[in-house]
């Protein structure tokens, strides 16, 4: 029995799936708001308080209902973690290279026109909360921002919502056929509640990822470009303030 057949007794409803897919960005936004709120909460930058509800909140909450299922299944969290199958180095390295050109070409590319897309769509959210606006050079308490970023936004954050939407959802949304990645990739850019004006940005970076991982029944596929991508936004921050 291979990694992809164990398992399969933990079935999840399409209610389930939506409800496990935006719950946790529900705990992010609330938590990312009370850290910033300059009226309600402590009034840091948007920036370090959604690094904050990343530590907070998403690296938690996520292991904790991996955790839950797998102790309701006598199991351990690895074992409830599909998509672990073993393929050729050179089929790797061609499965990653590819999503990850294409996903950072979305988003240097299409991101900033997204913005323009919207136009006062999101005038409702205030300033304070709205990343783009955020001027670095203003930033109280900027290199732990920075350090934190990089250590969990780089790396840890990214690590554990693979493990949580590619290795435990996906595997569990073969009810939507083909489309499942594409639903998959969906129910991740609307749980990024703090960020609605990059959903469409998020959606075409993120699909050939999601495709890449289901076509090969590999997360770590998702893991290194998700990793990827994102330590080297954090790099490109810290060039920018340099």
């Amino acid at each position: 029995m291979n990694n992809s057949e164990k398992n399969v007794e933990i079935k999840l409803s399409v209610p389930m799936i939506i409800i496990l897919g935006l719950f946790p960005g529900v705990i992010i936004l609330g938590i990312a708001f009370i850290f910033s709120s300059p009226i309600f909460g402590l009034n840091f930058s948007i920036y370090l308080s959604i690094m904050l509800a990343i530590v907070f909140g998403l690296i938690p909450i996520e292991l904790g209902i991996l955790k839950y299922f797998a102790l309701k299944n006598n199991k351990k969290i690895k074992d409830i973690l599909l998509f672990r199958e073993k393929i050729p180095l050179k089929k790797m390295v061609i499965s990653i290279i590819v999503p990850f050109i294409i996903a950072l070409a979305v988003f240097i590319v299409i991101s900033p026109l997204e913005l323009k897309l919207w136009g006062n769509t999101f005038d409702f959210i205030p300033d304070w909360f709205k990343l783009y606006k955020v001027n670095f050079g203003e930033i109280n308490y900027l290199k732990i921002s920075l350090i934190v970023a990089v250590i969990f936004n780089g790396f840890l954050g990214p690590f554990v919502e693979e493990l949580y939407f590619r290795g435990f959802l996906l595997p569990r949304m073969s009810k939507f056929g083909k489309l499942a990645p594409l639903v998959n990739v969906i129910l991740f850019s609307l749980y990024h509640f703090f960020s609605p004006w990059e959903n469409i940005t998020r959606i075409l970076a993120v699909t050939p990822l999601a495709y890449s991982v289901w076509i090969n029944k590999n997360m770590k596929i998702g893991i290194i470009i998700h990793c990827s991508i994102n330590t080297l936004s954090c790099i490109g921050v810290i060039i920018s303030i340099i």
